[in-house]
């Protein structure tokens, strides 16, 4: 009896012996990037294998490497991106972020990863019919938009006569332009140009400086993580020469 006790005291004391000798992963070692994947080419996130991919995410690998820390995506949405990276869900938000006065209040920025402007898509058979702005807000219109994101925000900012409707997933606009369920969305000129390469039947146009002046892409931290936010800006610098 003593020797099955003592047998099974020592399988406990090596069984401990090995969990404290496991390797873990701390906190410290992790980057938490937050990203909505639905913003290509810079960010999408394919349903069947969980995988994020596109330009920032890749910049955002690269990041990591750079620290020392293991990248862990963490899917986001526009509506929430704000809320998330203050509840502390992730480290830093990428993929296609727009840097505003409204984030600029709550949130410190990156170097600019890119510079860009809100600029009409709709469908290549409208070209003659939207010409410019004042075209497309018309009564008969019907604007798209993804929900809480800076589009959103510019169509109800400039549209007075259009109708405008708002849908959760921002890929779902493009299809609704491209099945005549909307005409005309406003988004940044980086997703038209890929959009548009990828649907030819689409087209876009710029709209004036005035209404739509250009603004700088960037990743997105709490402006509590200076110490953060050096690190990346000194690396992210390097990586624009």
């Amino acid at each position: 009896m003593k020797s099955e006790f003592r047998r099974y005291l020592l399988f406990c004391l090596t069984l401990m012996l090995a969990f404290a000798c496991s390797p873990k992963i701390s906190a410290d070692s992790v980057l938490r990037v937050g990203s909505t994947g639905d913003y290509p080419p810079l960010t999408s996130f394919d349903t069947v294998t969980h995988q994020f991919h596109g330009e920032d995410i890749e910049l955002a690998l690269r990041l990591g490497k750079h620290l020392g820390k293991k990248v862990i995506f963490v899917k986001t949405t526009w509506k929430d991106l704000s809320s998330d990276l203050l509840d502390r869900k992730f480290d830093i938000a990428a993929g296609g972020i727009s840097v505003n006065a409204t984030r600029a209040k709550l949130f410190n920025f990156s170097v600019p990863l890119l510079m860009d402007r809100k600029v009409a898509v709709f469908r290549l058979a409208d070209r003659s019919k939207f010409i410019d702005f004042n075209a497309i807000d018309q009564p008969a219109v019907r604007i798209i938009e993804n929900i809480g994101g800076t589009n959103e925000t510019f169509a109800r900012k400039n549209i007075k006569n259009a109708t405008i409707k708002v849908i959760p997933d921002n890929q779902q606009v493009f299809k609704a332009l491209l099945n005549k369920e909307a005409d005309v969305m406003f988004t940044d000129e980086t997703e038209a140009k890929y959009q548009q390469k990828k649907h030819p039947e689409l087209y876009w146009i710029k709209l004036t400086e005035q209404l739509s002046p250009a603004y700088a892409k960037a990743m997105m931290y709490n402006k509590a993580d200076t110490v953060l936010q050096r690190k990346a800006d000194e690396w992210l610098k390097k990586q624009n020469k």
